[in-house]
């Protein structure tokens, strides 16, 4: 998966190529990105699908299970998930990930690269 927006240049953060680290043929998403005690994980498409959601919560719940396998060393406090979708959203999308964020990690969206960079860089300076 190419880095369209550019995430490594665009915050200051490490983010990681996930096809780099999960040799294996299970199904995961994109990109992780780690700073400080906040673990963020993104899907890339082009039109929001359910499954792609499902695979971002999948991608997360690793990290948590795995984190030696992600290379983090620091006990992450928050875990977040972002489809990212460059064409449209399917609607019963929107509804199914509106259902999924829970108590361990919260899940939001993003139309364009200013928009994902604005939610990383938001979620990144509360802490």
């Amino acid at each position: 998966m190419v880095d369209i927006c550019k995430l490594s240049e665009a915050i200051k953060c490490k983010v990681i190529n996930l096809d780099e680290v999960i040799t294996s043929s299970e199904k995961h998403a994109d990109f992780l990105v780690q700073c400080e005690n906040v673990v963020i994980v993104i899907e890339e498409t082009r039109k929001m699908k359910s499954t792609d959601i499902i695979q971002v919560i999948e991608t997360l719940n690793d990290v948590k299970r795995n984190k030696k396998k992600y290379d983090i060393k620091s006990e992450p406090q928050e875990f977040f998930g972002i489809v990212h979708f460059t064409k449209s959203a399917d609607p019963i999308s929107i509804k199914f990930l509106s259902t999924k964020t829970g108590k361990d990690f919260i899940l939001d969206k993003a139309n364009c690269c200013e928009d994902l960079v604005r939610k990383i860089t938001h979620i990144t300076l509360r802490r």
